[in-house]
């Protein structure tokens, strides 16, 4: 059985235990300790739910490793960046949340760019420092 068969079979184990969670119960049979199979049961729907969103996350993760950061150096009004790309403007360091236009500068416009690094302020040198070096 693959990988996805199984993961199948067990998300639909988990609509089946979900429904006869869901039924009413009365008050007595709340009181009632839990059945080993009640139990059972729980643990099934979790290990499903949790083995499902390891699945998805795993897959995600791939993509995003396979895409990698792409440092696209100073950032330039006259190009266009895809998603994920990183650029430094005014000393920070950006990544585009999606693929921009030409002029969309990052700073100015802030469902384009995410600040990843602030820049620090410049340093001046004073007249003393400029000549020693």
């Amino acid at each position: 059985m693959t990988e996805e068969q199984e993961l199948a079979l067990i998300t639909s184990r988990v609509d089946e235990i979900r429904a006869g969670l869901d039924s009413n119960f009365t008050e007595e049979q709340l009181q009632r300790p839990l059945s080993r199979r009640i139990a059972h049961a729980l643990i099934a729907s979790v290990t499903a739910a949790t083995a499902a969103k390891l699945t998805a996350l795993s897959a995600r993760v791939e993509r995003l490793e396979a895409g990698g950061v792409k440092y696209c150096g100073t950032w330039q009004r006259a190009l266009e960046y895809g998603k994920g790309s990183a650029v430094t403007a005014n000393g920070a360091l950006w990544v585009a949340l999606r693929d921009t236009a030409e002029g969309e500068q990052p700073g100015k416009v802030v469902d384009a760019w995410q600040l990843a690094a602030k820049g620090g302020k410049p340093m001046q040198r004073t007249p003393e420092e400029t000549r020693s070096v």
